[in-house]
């Protein structure tokens, strides 16, 4: 979901035939024909509004969808937030549900998103639903559904609306970054600095003399070492407090260095120097992969000669700078490799951090986010958040209960837990460990000063368990030691739920993806969150989970059935709140993706029937579940990372405050 939107009045009602009073309401097909398991009718009856609506009769547990759309009317603007909203009412069984669905489709007609609004079982008089969206970029055109699923019964459907309620904000050309080069606009350099500024990025020849009033940085490398740069007006903007980033083999012609090329048969990494803006994130002895490997071996560039500047950071490979930042006036000039890294991707560990130290001094990239040298054994984690509490007073270590394998389940808590309470949890599948560590950093930001902007523990108490799942996180599995699913163990819907046989033996079980266990709330560790929920006066609940791989995996927003009517809304300011927040600061490619592409949360949604915990947390309260980037092989990426959850947990807190 882009938050490059503003508010905007509700546009007219897109949908054709939306309230079904045609006799025929020829706007709207039957996805799914008639036929021995269902029909399909527009029918006079006790219409919530009129006298007419579109009704759904299945005689078998079966998927029946009335569409509109599919001749590729629907068409709103590429980022508008959009609403689809309709009023329900079904007489079904035990199992299935009614509900609508919003698809956005690309040119070459592949689903993009297709977010649901809640689901409706059972019995249930005239009851609106509704989702909120936003447009994806590539987005040709919009369908919606009527869907009845795996149901037997009947469902109802009257005035369905889908409206624009934000237009994508008018993004300001600024152009205030040149970008000095002798390569081409489809430089894979130059494809994703754009991507990560984009109305900022001006591409200017190498001579060309940029004027210090109407560029606020720059950016400079080549691509063919004979280049010549107009050095005297770049030392001018660094001079007028301009940031300026140069990469190595340039920076090194200016200031007469040598760049040299070091090979290494195990991967080089970059040892943190010095604590500079650029470095932010990061401390003193951290270090972290940096490299480009070929032919079996690894490569790095690295400065050698007398700086003018202070190292930052050196290789581990052998003798040689690799971050080199120089004072100049009342700017910065950082010299970082631009050119020999591969475009930072999830799985590169050597450059996943490629423009992190240039963003640090051209636009603020890390604000909240910390390196951490290795993952720690679930037992260090824990003496990690003893040592934590124990720092800092306004800070409260908890036991909360029992996990498997003699584990204790512990928390980090601010705040007099008699008042109101947000709580947040991470690790519920052991193997996507990364938000563990966010939730760690953001207890020492909010407990190390004054923090009433962020968080008003006068107001609201604060319980965080960054693990849920101890067992799982020491095996880096996604099951506990029980090899249970511990996200399909909760009670709602567990007797209907039925996960997917991955290990091919005839039938879910024991150790499949998402095993759901003998009964609902059989774990020891969904016991504890139970009773955590239960003792708490729980206001609202964050769920962190996580995967490296693209679309549809992480950058989403799942909300719970089960929570209040009104968290569709919240859930709505939360994610608009945080894209705005994470704006122009990380880039990098994910599966599945066409190229480098800014971080946000591009998707949001209800849950399906699932017996997941945020549904038990959010039962009559608020909430949300989040998927970051998570499930990496090493810490590398995690100053990244841990700023991605603080700012969901900071826009989580935002979206909720009474």
């Amino acid at each position: 979901m882009s938050a490059a939107a503003c508010a905007a009045e509700p546009s007219a009602n897109l949908l054709r035939d939306a309230d079904f009073e045609a006799a025929q309401a020829t706007a709207w097909e039957k996805r799914t024909p008639d036929g021995p398991d269902r029909e399909l009718a527009i029918v006079a009856g006790a219409a919530h509004s009129g006298q007419r609506l579109a009704r759904i009769v299945n005689r078998h547990p079966t998927v029946s969808r009335w569409r509109q759309g599919a001749d590729a009317t629907l068409r709103v603007e590429p980022g508008s937030v959009v609403r689809l909203a309709g009023w329900i009412r079904t007489e079904l069984g035990a199992e299935g549900y009614a509900s609508l669905r919003l698809y956005c489709m690309g040119k070459g007609g592949e689903i993009l998103i297709q977010p649901q609004t809640r689901a409706l079982a059972g019995k249930s008089e005239w009851k609106r639903q509704s989702l909120t969206a936003t447009v994806p970029r590539e987005t040709d055109h919009l369908m919606v559904y009527l869907e009845l699923q795996n149901a037997i019964g009947l469902a109802e459907f009257d005035d369905v609306s889908l409206s624009v309620i934000a237009r994508p904000e008018p993004r300001v050309a600024r152009n205030d970054l040149v970008l000095l080069t002798d390569a081409a606009r489809d430089d894979p350099t130059v494809r994703s600095l754009t991507a990560l500024y984009p109305d900022r990025l001006v591409l200017c020849s190498t001579m060309t003399r940029p004027e210090r009033e109407k560029y606020r940085g720059a950016i400079v490398f080549s691509r063919n070492p004979e280049t010549a740069f107009d050095f005297d007006v770049i030392e001018k903007l660094a001079a007028a407090g301009r940031p300026v980033v140069v990469d190595l083999g340039a920076y090194a012609r200016w200031r007469a260095l040598e760049v040299h090329g070091l090979t290494a048969t195990n991967q080089p990494a970059m040892h943190i120097l010095a604590q500079h803006p650029a470095t932010r994130g990061f401390q003193v002895a951290d270090s972290i992969p940096w490299g480009v490997r070929k032919d079996g071996t690894w490569g790095q560039r690295v400065l050698r000669g007398k700086m003018r500047g202070q190292v930052l950071a050196e290789s581990s490979a052998g003798d040689g700078a690799l971050l080199v930042a120089e004072s100049l006036g009342k700017g910065t000039i950082l010299a970082t490799d631009l050119c020999a890294l591969p475009e930072p991707a999830y799985n590169v560990p050597g450059s996943f951090n490629k423009y992190l130290f240039a963003g640090n001094i051209i636009g603020g990239s890390v604000r909240y986010g910390r390196h951490f040298a290795r993952k720690l054994t679930y037992a260090e984690f824990v003496d990690a958040m003893r040592a934590l509490a124990a720092e800092l007073p306004r800070l409260r270590f908890e036991d909360e209960g029992p996990a498997n394998g003699g584990a204790r389940i512990c928390s980090l808590n601010l705040g007099d837990p008699q008042k109101p309470a947000f709580l947040i949890y991470g690790a519920t599948h052991g193997s996507e460990w990364e938000p563990a560590y966010g939730l760690l950093a953001l207890a020492r930001l909010l407990a190390e000063g004054p923090t009433r902007a962020l968080l008003d523990t006068d107001r609201y108490c604060l319980k965080l368990i960054p693990i849920l799942n101890p067992t799982g996180y020491d095996l880096n599995t996604r099951q506990s030691a029980a090899r249970v699913d511990l996200n399909r163990n909760g009670g709602e819907w567990w007797d209907a739920f039925r996960g997917r046989d991955s290990n091919k033996d005839g039938a879910c079980g024991l150790g499949d993806y998402d095993w759901k266990g003998p009964g609902p709330f059989s774990e020891p560790e969904t016991q504890t969150l139970r009773s955590v929920c239960e003792r708490l006066k729980l206001y609202a609940t964050l769920d962190f989970h996580g995967n490296p791989g693209g679309r549809g995996n992480n950058r989403l927003v799942v909300m719970p059935l089960t929570a209040r009517d009104d968290n569709e809304e919240r859930v709505d300011a939360a994610v608009r709140a945080f894209n705005a927040a994470i704006r122009d600061r990380y880039a990098f490619l994910e599966a599945n993706r066409p190229g480098v592409e800014q971080y946000e949360i591009e998707a949001c949604g209800m849950d399906s029937q699932r017996p997941t915990l945020i549904q038990t947390a959010s039962q009559g309260r608020y909430g949300f579940l989040c998927e970051v980037p998570a499930g990496y092989p090493g810490t590398y990426g995690l100053v990244t990372q841990t700023d991605i959850v603080i700012e969901t947990c900071l826009a989580f807190f935002g979206a909720y405050r009474q």
